[in-house]
């Protein structure tokens, strides 16, 4: 089953649509968000009815904020890994560690609340979510919180990595370790399983895109 992905620039950060025969959007954006996502996703040609999941990466306000919202307007069943399922219900986060000076003023100036919401999908280990119409494979890469999850998507070689590590504001193929994580060195082996995985490019959910060959570059200066 052939999955495109398809970028859904929201500002501050970036959602994803994983296109089948059905689409899962992976992540929301921030609370209050819903219909500038819904606009975004049908210019870039994908209806919002063809929807048939949602997955967050992690349930951050600027990925989980408007999973509550969306899940009510489209009907469709919301997936998170079972060690934020708490969060989600409780729409509360943790931001963990501060790795550069924008992780220093998030932490400091961002509100980690969202509205909760109950998960109808909660994710263990891997899974597989052809039964959603999308050809991909669900990964648990904890390092930046306890559930971040990243999507493998098999034809089209992406890895949807989320906020694992981070992509350059303005530069391309530049990959660097996210702004914030729980783990450092849980975030470089999340890495490497990634990478084990094959993928061909790296997407995020902040900054542009990067090649497998950089993340290992980078990786191989890091670690």
């Amino acid at each position: 089953m052939n999955a495109a992905v398809v970028p859904v620039p929201l500002g501050a950060s970036t959602a994803y649509a994983v296109r089948g025969e059905r689409t899962v959007l992976v992540d929301t954006g921030f609370p209050g968000g819903e219909d500038r996502l819904l606009t975004r996703l049908r210019k870039a040609g994908v209806a919002p009815s063809s929807i048939s999941l949602i997955v967050l990466t992690h349930c951050h306000p600027d990925h989980a904020g408007g999973a509550a919202g969306l899940k009510r307007r489209l009907g469709v069943p919301v997936a998170v890994h079972e060690a934020e399922a708490a969060w989600a219900e409780s729409g509360t986060s943790e931001l963990y560690r501060p790795l550069n000076l924008f992780g220093r003023l998030l932490d400091r100036t961002l509100d980690t609340g969202f509205p909760g919401f109950t998960p109808d999908v909660v994710l263990t280990g891997g899974a597989d979510l052809a039964a959603h119409g999308a050809g991909a494979d669900v990964l648990h890469t904890p390092g930046h919180t306890p559930g971040s999850i990243t999507l493998l998507c098999r034809e089209s070689g992406d890895a949807v990595v989320g906020d694992l590590l981070a992509g350059s504001m303005v530069r391309r193929d530049r990959p660097g370790p996210p702004f914030l994580a729980q783990d450092t060195a849980e975030l470089w082996r999340s890495a490497r399983r990634v990478l084990e995985a094959g993928p061909r490019r790296f997407l995020f959910g902040h900054g542009r895109p990067a090649s497998a060959a950089s993340v290992r570059r980078l990786l191989a200066a890091c670690t």
